[in-house]
């Protein structure tokens, strides 16, 4: 082996030792950034030469600049992230809608149903009385404006609901804009034979990101790039084009948002609604946000249409056959129902009479029957208690109310179950990321000694064979 050898493997050594330490440099420097994988320095030696009949070799290479990377993980991650933004979406909205339905001890609609038929059996005491007569239409106005109250919350619950898809169609067409682009990246890089690690991080933690909006799917190509579609859908990204999504009202659904879709390099518009929002497939936020505002708060409004609807054509049919303190009979005591969808709304039920001597306590006409006939006022004070031909079988109207709280106490109990679960998995999943990804300072500390003592042997060799040649050098002069 000449001198010239001897400098050549010193100079690799030093070349590979020190693309060690960078390597090294940039683990501890991007310890807290979200998202980075650990790189590793895979070294091998450099081929092999015969002196004098013995295999040597020539120094050290690095072979390349190796990323902690599970795809498998990856692909966990991204699964649970779209659980996790589709159930706290869910449980957002529910949790508000909870709050709507109190039990009946409590303040809310059904507290105020007992106490408008509990008015109309006080009324039966003393068919005559204004007090109780008042009581009637106070308590009966309380109703209505109950019935108002929860479907306008209900309401803006699904308006709020539509409102931000605004937000999270603007997210995810960022994230497809930023995906494709880091796919172009990283194909010019990887072309040449080299590893695009930093830029690979970036493009999972946006994956990521983007299944916590939409569902999705990804497939890496053999040129690194990759393509990402919506879970039974159409694609996102293809290589460094994006697709863009966008929202269009719906005459037919009072307006809202329905979400299109234009294919990466093509400029026609898909509606993948009902992709997105399923009723079988609903993931990330645009998905929970579509099942609350076409699903299950409309469920609530029709259960509050049925219930409303209910209560008035019960009491308009005896109170219209009864007579009031005038003689007046023939009077609906609501607004009568023409549709049930609807009803509960401020365009709904409604008091139809505002004078006291019309409400019909009486079966007969007192003018010829007697003032103290009551009978009237104890049917309609009965219907509280009668069983009626519902949606959800035969109940009492009570009944009936507390299988709607049930509903919405089922829908918080559901979301926040899945909420939980999601969770627990997200934190098992980015601590084992962590141990297998994560950068540990006290490693990487220990490296930095280790390349840092091999870039002074590789520097004293190199020394040596100057010395060397400078010895010979000195016997020629």
């Amino acid at each position: 082996m000449s001198i010239q050898s001897i400098l050549d493997i010193g100079k690799s050594g030093i070349t590979a030792q020190r693309l060690a330490l960078e390597v090294t440099s940039e683990n501890i420097t991007n310890v807290n950034t979200p998202g980075y994988s650990r790189q590793t320095t895979i070294f091998q030696t450099s081929f092999v030469t015969e002196e004098r009949g013995f295999p040597l070799g020539t120094g050290v290479n690095v072979a390349e600049i190796q990323r902690a990377y599970d795809d498998f993980l990856q692909t966990q991650l991204k699964t649970e992230a779209s659980t996790t933004g589709w159930s706290s979406t869910v449980l957002a909205s529910m949790k508000r809608a909870e709050q709507l339905f109190n039990e009946f001890t409590a303040d809310g609609l059904g507290k105020s149903m007992q106490e408008f038929f509990a008015a109309w059996q006080d009324l039966t005491a003393n068919p005559q009385g204004q007090p109780e007569r008042q009581a009637v239409l106070a308590r009966a106005q309380q109703v209505v404006d109950q019935f108002h109250r929860i479907n306008g919350y209900l309401t803006d619950i699904k308006r709020e609901a539509n409102q931000s898809l605004e937000g999270i169609t603007s997210d995810v067409n960022e994230s497809l804009t930023r995906i494709a682009s880091l796919n172009d990246q990283i194909k010019l890089i990887e072309i040449r034979g080299a590893r695009a690690n930093e830029l690979r991080d970036q493009r999972d933690l946006l994956v990521r990101q983007l299944s916590e909006k939409v569902g999705i799917t990804y497939l890496e190509q053999t040129d690194g790039t990759l393509n990402v579609s919506l879970s039974l859908g159409p694609p996102l990204v293809l290589g460094n084009k994006a697709a863009e999504l966008s929202l269009e009202p719906d005459a037919a659904n009072n307006g809202y948002y329905k979400i299109f879709a234009t294919s990466p390099g093509d400029n026609t518009a898909v509606d993948i609604s009902s992709i997105v929002g399923g009723p079988n497939n609903s993931q990330g936020r645009m998905g929970g946000t579509l099942q609350v505002r076409d699903s299950l708060v409309n469920g609530f409004l029709s259960d509050l249409d049925e219930l409303a609807s209910s209560l008035a054509t019960e009491v308009n049919s005896l109170h219209s056959a009864g007579f009031g303190l005038n003689s007046s009979t023939g009077l609906d005591f609501f607004t009568a129902p023409t549709v049930t969808s609807g009803y509960s709304g401020i365009g709904g039920i409604q008091l139809a009479i505002s004078k006291t001597a019309d409400i019909a306590a009486a079966s007969v006409d007192p003018v010829t029957g007697g003032t103290g006939n009551n009978l009237n006022s104890r049917a309609i004070a009965s219907v509280y208690d009668k069983v009626l031909a519902t949606s959800g079988g035969n109940m009492t109207m009570e009944a009936f109310y507390n299988a709607l709280v049930g509903k919405v106490g089922v829908a918080v109990q559901d979301a926040q179950r899945s909420s939980d679960l999601s969770e627990g998995i997200i934190k098992q999943l980015d601590t084992l990321r962590e141990s297998q990804s994560g950068v540990s300072l006290d490693e990487e500390l220990a490296n930095l000694i280790k390349y840092q003592k091999a870039y002074e042997g590789a520097a004293k060799l190199v020394n040596v064979g100057t010395e060397m040649l400078d010895t010979i050098l000195g016997l020629i002069r």
